[in-house]
């Protein structure tokens, strides 16, 4: 094999590979973007006989994914006591539940068993005080 069919050979395998490689890292990017984790949509679980916890998500805004960080860490100590619920603005029922309670991203909304709203929080700093902002308001 001469040296001008060795170099068309590698030119045809060049890009193949190269646009492999790049496939390859931006679903390494999107694969990190996913949520970790996921807490029920489902709204009609507030005022079931337990008390919720209503995080409203926006998934192109980064503060939200933190505040559902924060949601789990926290979740085993509460989950035989109350709900989590996670809605997206790309949901008709997150859309509402934006309006009615006046929440962006990472926001949340706290409800009773009975399903009153208690009280609505910006995104908290971290774990320790989404836990007291729901001891707070709950006990």
């Amino acid at each position: 094999m001469n040296k001008a069919t060795q170099a068309s050979i590698s030119s045809r395998l060049s890009k193949p590979v190269i646009t492999l490689a790049c496939l390859l890292i931006v679903g390494a990017v999107l694969w990190q973007l996913l949520p970790k984790a996921s807490f029920s949509s489902d709204l009609s679980l507030v005022g079931q006989g337990r008390p919720a916890l209503v995080m409203l998500r926006e998934i192109h805004v980064m503060g939200g994914e933190r505040v559902m960080e924060d949601m789990l860490s926290i979740y085993p100590d509460y989950e035989q006591d109350m709900v989590f619920l996670v809605v997206h603005t790309g949901h008709p029922d997150g859309q509402a539940f934006s309006r009615e309670h006046n929440v962006r991203d990472g926001e949340l909304v706290l409800f009773d068993s009975q399903g009153t709203a208690l009280q609505r929080s910006d995104r908290p700093a971290d774990a320790e005080a989404l836990r007291r902002f729901i001891d707070q308001h709950l006990i």
